[in-house]
């Protein structure tokens, strides 16, 4: 790409920013960032503006990575939420996205890797829902469409009395897939036992079918049944081999060196069956190659790894620096992988 269309790109995002401002919400990551440094707010301000032109950040990523304190020969080494939506829409065929879009079309496409039972209620009757409810002590409902963890319900079998009142429930709010809960295996549930922690992998599958994992990343939850970082969740980065690198962080960028509710240390941590979670994503990478870049969310159950969904349009996850102490981002490995 030349110099006068990265310029286009990136000034076109910032006028996409300044259109969609929400000032609340951009002080709020200001502030945040204030109390990094010495800096006014008004400076600070200033400063996310200029790293989104010249870095392409969100205001969230400028908060998340404490853009505020790095130097500029180390701003240029992180990824951002922009970047990888560009590469999102480059590389993924845009006709395959159902796939991953639709939880119901991925249960179809992935189904010997989900590890679990799963039911679609509007093309099943009340008989096929009671006798899926009947199996199971807990179920979670979600909607196929779903995003960030909206749209789930976890229910337990006692709580359903009227299963034909669930299955009207469940298809005027749209959450028609219906899963069993996953039991995750004891090593993820002493970390925090109320959700199922699971990974976040990052590959991507270049033309040569070469499979690279360009992130490892533990999520946990924290206080809730899901550990999505916009739902009170935290995370942290994992090593080739699957050890906690550092302490987590929330979205608010609390650190965690050990767990607030369980009390176990997060920094260090040892995901289990390591081994078999790099030979999962490496089949998944390769099932549907016309979409080459994809997050896997990956659960480990007593057994074996299995996923969970997959996201055409991946997330960022890195380091937090104060956090961390580590202040290089995983631009350049994204760029060796992908030849860009």
């Amino acid at each position: 790409m030349s110099a006068v269309n990265r310029l286009y790109r990136r000034a076109r995002f910032f006028v996409k920013r300044i259109v969609s401002f929400d000032r609340e919400r951009v002080l709020q990551f200001a502030r945040q960032s204030r109390s990094l440094s010495r800096a006014p707010l008004w400076w600070v301000v200033l400063d996310m503006a200029w790293c989104a032109v010249r870095y392409e950040t969100t205001f969230e990523n400028y908060s998340e990575w404490d853009f505020r304190i790095l130097r500029a020969r180390e701003r240029k080494t992180y990824m951002t939420d922009p970047k990888s939506f560009h590469l999102s829409r480059k590389l993924n065929d845009n006709s395959q996205r159902a796939i991953f879009d639709d939880k119901l079309r991925f249960a179809e496409q992935f189904g010997d890797e989900l590890g679990r039972e799963w039911l679609d209620v509007s093309t099943t009757d009340v008989a096929a829902l009671e006798a899926f409810v009947g199996r199971h002590a807990r179920i979670i409902t979600k909607n196929p469409t779903g995003v960030g963890g909206n749209g789930i319900t976890m229910r337990d079998r006692e709580e359903i009395t009227d299963v034909s009142e669930l299955r009207r429930e469940l298809l005027a709010s749209g959450q028609t897939l219906v899963e069993e809960v996953l039991e995750q295996h004891p090593e993820m549930a002493r970390l925090y036992p109320r959700s199922v922690n699971s990974l976040r992998m990052v590959t991507y599958l270049d033309p040569v079918g070469t499979v690279h994992v360009l992130a490892g990343v533990l999520k946990i939850g924290n206080g809730g049944v899901i550990d999505n970082f916009s739902n009170g969740g935290m995370y942290t980065m994992l090593d080739e081999n699957g050890r906690a690198l550092h302490a987590a962080s929330d979205e608010e960028g609390h650190p965690f060196e050990t767990h607030p509710v369980t009390g176990e240390r997060i920094s260090g941590y040892q995901v289990p069956l390591y081994g078999e979670i790099l030979q999962l994503v490496d089949r998944l990478a390769r099932r549907v190659p016309a979409m080459p870049y994809i997050g896997w969310d990956i659960a480990i159950t007593p057994e074996r790894p299995v996923v969970i969904e997959g996201n055409h349009n991946t997330g960022v996850f890195q380091s937090k620096p104060s956090v961390s102490g580590i202040r290089r981002g995983l631009l350049p490995r994204y760029r060796a992988a992908m030849r860009f």
